[in-house]
This record gives C-alpha cells, structure tokens and sequence, in this order.
C-alpha cells in the first residue's frame, strides 16, 4: 500500500516553525514528502520480502530456500498455497499432522476430510423450523434448525443457501463442521465436510425432518405407500412398536436395529412425530412385522400413512476418509512406521490462464476467454484472418484461375496462399499473382498443384513468411500439457523430508480405476484392470472395495 502523500507533508511539517508558511513552504514540503514516500514504501516493499508470511514469487523462495523447501517446477505452486507449507513446516509438532496439512495444501479438501453430499438436488422444500441433526468426527450430535429468515423462499431452498444455513448454525455453536454447495454437472447439492483431516475424519446424519428432503447415506429401501396402515402401540420401557397392520406391505425387515425412523407426515399424532433410534425389528407378513423405537412421549394410534415420505428410515452411516476411491491420509500402523497413501494426481496444477490449458464453451476465444492456442512452430509462415473456400476442384492440372466462394477480402496483390490449412492435404505456400474478381485469384503459372483439393477446400492467406516466435512469458495463452504427477512426486519428496529420524515412511499410490485404461470401467471385459508396478520403495495400485 502506498504511503498517503499528505500525511508525510504533515509529519515533516512539524519539524518547522510554525510561522514559516506559505505556497513556496508548500511546494518543498510536497517534493519532500514525494520523495519521502518513495523511499518508505521500497522499505517497507524490501522488509515484506524478508517474511514466509508477506514474501512473494522469488523472494519467496529464497525464504524458503533458507529452510530446504524449493518451489518444484512446471507444478504451477502459487505463492499462497507455497507459503502455507513453509508456515506449517516451521511451525511443526507432530509428524503426522504436519503430513496431513502438507497433503491438504496440495490434495484439497475433498481428498484430505471425510466428507457426506445430499443425495438429492435442490430446490429443497423446507419448513420453517425444520431440523437436521449432525455429528462430525464421532463429538456430540449438533442440531441445525432452519428458519425462513435464512431463505429467499424456504419451500424452494437453494443448495447454497442450505449450505450456508448449516456452517452459519454451526460456528454459532461453537462446534466443528461445515457445508458448501456442489454441482458435478447434473445440479447443485449439498457436501457436509468435516473440519478434521486424515482417519479420524467422519460425519454422520442422526435425523431431523430436513434429512427427508436432503437424504443424506443413507435411507433404507422400505416400500411404504399413503395406503400402507401403521398402529402404534405403548412398550414397555418408554418405548413404541409400529406394526404393520393394512395396506402395502413396508418392507419393515429392510431395517436394522441402530438405524433411526423419521416420522414428519401428518397423519401421525404430534406425541409420535420425530426421530427415533430403533430398538428391535422384525420383518414378516402382515400384523406380525413391526419396529420398536425409543420415544417416551409416543401414544397410541392406528393411522394411515397418508403421504409416501410420512415414515422413513435410515441407517446411520458413518462417513470415513478411507471409503473413498481415493484419499490422502498418514496412518502410524505400527511403532515407528507411518504408512501414507497419495491419489495419483494432485489439485496443484496450473489453474491461470496463462500457463496452462482449459476446456472453453465451443466460438471464438474472446479477450475475456482467451485461448489456449496451439503454435506450430516447425511451419515457416503465419496465416491471417482472410480466408475463402474452393468452388473448384483444383488438382494438378488447373491453370492460372481459381474459382472461390468470396476472395474479396484478400488483397489484389500478391502474396502467399495455403490449401487445406491443417489437414492431411495442406499446401503451400502457394504464390498468387492478383485477384482479378471477388470470385476469383490468380495463381503464379509456375506452380503446380501436388495434391487434390476438392470443392469447400479453405484457402488461407500467409500474413508472414517465418515462423512465428511464442512469448516465453506465456502472454500469448499457448496451450500446455499440464504434468498431473509433479505434484504427487513434490508431495512424496516433502513428506520424505518432514519425517523425523527413524520413522520408517511407507507411500502407497492410489488410483482411481481402470477409466482410460481399459474399457471404461467394464471389469468383464476391461483389457488393464490394474495398475501396479514399484519404484523405490513406492508402490502403486488401484484400490479395491
């Protein structure tokens, strides 16, 4: 931030009389202060470059340098994201959580916590007051309660708005845990995510009427209906037993003693709505099967179930950073042994414009969609913007005249062509003398065509004959093969480093499946269905579950 020029004139001013006023007094004062602020801002420019923490792009390095950390090439590391690594190794502990920070930086989130998404998308038909009751890294349950103060329109909730509903309840509590909202192409929904990295990483969804609408893992496949008729009756024990009396049949026996029942619908009494953690089941025919559920305040009552979703159930899943595919985590599986486990690629790459390639929507790139481009620089000419297409077949034995759609944008002078411009067939340059008509060019009748051009060939014009030089500063967006292994391996070589003496460090690889190997995940008939092989102690694999 610059120094504010007007407050360094008052500062030197209070080094004068004050009786000594005026414009001249101004004018010195001003080009002092000019130069004063030039002067403090390159000080204050030079101390930022002594710090990990204000350091920026070489100096950055260098500080790191000066703790045996270097920037790995062609990774695409930025500066943040680099100095947060530096932060954590200076400031090291544990080993092991160390590890998992270093993984978080370049991994993310995803592949690093134990995460949970909504298994429907949004809108999301809320109610004021509704609940969803939370549990991150097996600590006591939470409960989120949504009010419509917290919605555009409650009954049509976003996944966004949920979202933020969820980390806003649960950082008012003081508690762990958040939620964000996703989209993997088919729509938004909602990921719980858990504050906490490697294997005691979990999240569970204990109930709360929001939990029908979002179904979080995981509901049971009972088949209730409107029709299907419950009776609810008193046990002993401050408990409640639903049989199955009439109507479809619920498949009760789909459901497990520990899983929860949600009763929302409104056929049911207010005393027996909630959710209750079940005690005993047992499947079977009508009038025999039934479940039983903790709930004190239950009454009796036969009752239709009235709506499909009026009685769910759901098995409390527990979710773990070690189910997914793929993740990176450090396990001490033994003394003195820390086993780690890397996905094969890394979210350090090059996500800029400049420096790497992007997918765009299909057109032209635009000056705020720029590229990437491809350069050819083996080709010892450039084409420009003009460009028409044959309306003759042209070959070998085509005279002077050939005949185009509209050369009127070409210059009635000579210059260079080429044919099929990046195909198999491309020729030139091809010198033409003039363009005698809007549909026409002239060709130097010393040259012969070599290849056939068929009707709808392009004709570009050469706009320079050399090649041309790409900057090196990545200002003309070429495209870039991006090296998804750099990171991994730089995140195999800090880990190497961090661990203490005497820790025997064991990586693993991890990939995803046999997708681009194979065929497509088709184990039957898949040609590679594993992906193996050792270097140096590191193995590689594709997990199984």
């Amino acid at each position: 931030m610059s120094t504010d020029l007007s407050k360094e004139k008052e500062r030197l001013r209070q080094y004068l009389n004050p009786s000594i006023r005026g414009p001249n007094t101004d004018a010195i004062l001003e080009s002092l202060a000019d130069g004063s602020c030039h002067l403090i801002d390159n000080v204050e420019a030079i101390n930022d470059q002594l710090y990990i923490v204000t350091a920026a792009g070489k100096y950055l390095d260098q500080r790191m340098a000066d703790r045996d950390l270097t920037r790995p090439e062609n990774v695409g590391l930025d500066d943040e994201v680099f100095r947060q690594i530096g932060i954590e190794v200076a400031n090291r502990k544990q080993v092991r959580d160390l590890i998992h920070k270093i993984l978080e930086f370049i991994y993310d989130d995803d592949f690093t916590r134990a995460t949970s998404i909504s298994n429907e998308f949004e809108p999301y038909q809320l109610n004021d007051g509704d609940t969803l009751i939370l549990q991150f890294d097996d600590e006591d349950p939470v409960e989120v309660v949504f009010n419509s103060s917290q919605f555009s329109s409650i009954a049509s909730a976003t996944a966004q708005e949920v979202a933020d509903a969820i980390t806003k309840e649960i950082r008012r509590q003081g508690r762990r845990g958040s939620a964000r909202s996703r989209d993997d192409g088919l729509g938004e929904f909602v990921q719980l995510i858990s504050q906490t990295n490697g294997p005691s990483s979990t999240i569970k969804v204990l109930g709360g009427p929001a939990q029908n609408e979002l179904r979080f893992p995981q509901i049971r496949p009972t088949t209730g209906d409107p029709l299907t008729e419950w009776t609810l009756t008193l046990v002993s024990g401050g408990s409640i037993r639903a049989t199955w009396t009439g109507g479809p049949n619920p498949s009760i026996g789909r459901t497990r003693k520990g899983d929860y029942v949600n009763i929302f619908g409104g056929a049911f009494s207010v005393n027996n709505q909630g959710t209750y953690t079940i005690t005993k089941v047992q499947g079977g025919l009508i009038n025999n099967a039934f479940v039983e559920f903790e709930n004190v305040n239950g009454t009796p009552q036969i009752t239709l179930q009235g709506t499909a979703d009026a009685i769910l159930f759901y098995n409390p899943f527990r979710s773990t950073l070690s189910q997914k595919t793929v993740f990176a985590a450090a396990y001490q599986t033994e003394n003195r042994i820390l086993e780690v486990f890397l996905p094969a690629t890394t979210k350090v790459v090059r996500r800029e414009r400049q420096g790497a390639a992007h997918l765009h929507e299909s057109g032209a790139s635009t000056i705020d969609d720029l590229g990437p481009y491809v350069f050819d620089t083996s080709k010892p000419y450039l084409i420009g913007e003009e460009e028409c297409l044959t309306t003759i077949k042209v070959d070998s034995s085509t005279e002077r005249i050939v005949e185009v759609d509209d050369s009127s944008n070409f210059p009635d002078a000579e210059g260079d062509l080429i044919f099929g411009f990046g195909t198999s067939l491309e020729e030139g340059p091809v010198s033409y003398i003039a363009r005698p008509s809007s549909n026409t060019l002239l060709i130097d009748p010393s040259y012969r065509f070599k290849n056939v051009h068929e009707i709808g060939t392009d004709i570009a014009l050469v706009s320079q004959n050399f090649a041309y030089n790409v900057k090196q500063d990545a200002s003309d967006y070429p495209f870039y093969g991006t090296d998804i292994v750099s990171g991994r391996v730089y995140a195999e070589d800090l880990i190497k480093l961090v661990s203490a003496t005497g820790i025997n460090v064991i990586i693993t690889i991890l990939y995803p499946n046999d997708i681009g190997l194979g065929k497509w995940g088709k184990s039957d008939i898949s040609e590679k269905r594993y992906v193996w092989g050792e270097d140096a102690g590191v193995t590689l694999f594709e997990r199984e579950d």
